[in-house]
């Protein structure tokens, strides 16, 4: 029997179902169209929410809990508009799912609304999934909650995204989900992080596998910190762990934190979490491996473009 795919809205074709052991499934390597009128490729938190909707299928009556070893190859470019994003999931032991993301190029079949894979597939991201039965208590008490400042002058977030903010291309509305950030001290940034409607409505709070604004915002956050220290755009590399602790409600507001934690030449690491309104965490990153994206100008951009950027997030 296959699956309700409406519980699972970025799920287009699932072809391969085995409770509790193996799953496979589809879907277009662009953004829906709610999401963006470009149709641009999927960013890096909704290909998490893909591999967690391929993970639920293996265990429909489990949450997920957490993920380890997350690891990409690949980021699928524009360049990919003819190609599937293919998720196959494999159970390495009771609860835990390994599920390996690839890229399928693929032209229209012999027969009418038919497909076939042209190229051999192309690595994207591999990941372990682990789902649980219930989530695990959250570490720190609610008296420890990160109080957002009050001031108006930091509602900065639109301006950041107007700027790219070291972004390697300009983030779709949908997903322009801080909505204020500021750096506190050398080496961590703060920001608020809402849930635009059009992500709610394509993912509701009954559906949503990873938290996708949340995390979304966690990674602009890591990507704007970066941008501080070095003025140049980065993208996901790895991710030693992440860990749910629950979902969060509809139109709740989060506080979002990332801190460096170390550097080398074009690579960093970073440590981020996000609470909800109630101070208490929702999501924990863990060792996040990012890689600079110089740009793409022969000329570098002078050093005060960043040191003014670092100056926007922190107005005086």
């Amino acid at each position: 029997m296959q699956p309700d795919t409406s519980q699972y809205p970025l799920l287009e074709d699932v072809s391969e179902v085995l409770r509790g052991e193996s799953a496979v499934a589809k879907r277009d390597v662009r953004l829906p169209a709610e999401l963006d009128a470009q149709l641009r490729t999927l960013s890096a938190s909704l290909e998490l929410e893909f591999l967690g909707e391929v993970g639920s299928l293996v265990y429909p009556d489990r949450v997920l809990v957490g993920m380890r070893d997350v690891r990409w190859f690949l980021r699928a470019s524009g360049t990919s508009a003819d190609a599937k994003l293919v998720g196959r999931a494999r159970r390495e032991a009771d609860g835990e799912v390994t599920i390996f993301l690839s890229l399928e190029p693929v032209v229209a079949g012999s027969l009418p609304g038919t497909e076939e894979v042209t190229e051999e597939p192309i690595p994207v991201c591999r990941a372990t999934l682990q789902f649980a039965h219930i989530y695990k208590p959250a570490p720190w008490p609610q008296q420890q909650q990160m109080l957002a400042p009050r001031s108006e002058n930091l509602q900065n977030g639109k301006q950041l995204y107007a700027s790219m903010g070291g972004h390697a291309e300009r983030v779709p509305e949908s997903l322009q989900v801080v909505s204020w950030a500021r750096m506190n001290e050398l080496g961590r940034i703060q920001g608020g992080i809402t849930q635009p409607r059009q992500l709610t409505r394509l993912l509701p709070a009954s559906r949503i596998q990873v938290a996708p604004a949340a995390l979304e915002g966690a990674l602009h956050l890591v990507k704007w910190l970066w941008y501080a220290f070095s003025g140049e755009g980065s993208r996901e590399m790895t991710i030693s762990e992440l860990v749910w602790y629950r979902m969060p409600r509809r139109d709740e507001r989060l506080l979002g934190e990332a801190r460096l934690c170390g550097a080398s030449v074009g690579l960093a690491t970073f440590d981020a979490h996000v609470l909800g309104q109630d101070g208490i965490p929702v999501l924990e990153l863990r060792g996040v491996g990012m890689a600079s994206l110089p740009t793409e100008d022969p000329t570098p951009p002078p050093r005060l473009a960043w040191q003014s950027f670092v100056k926007s997030l922190t107005p005086r």
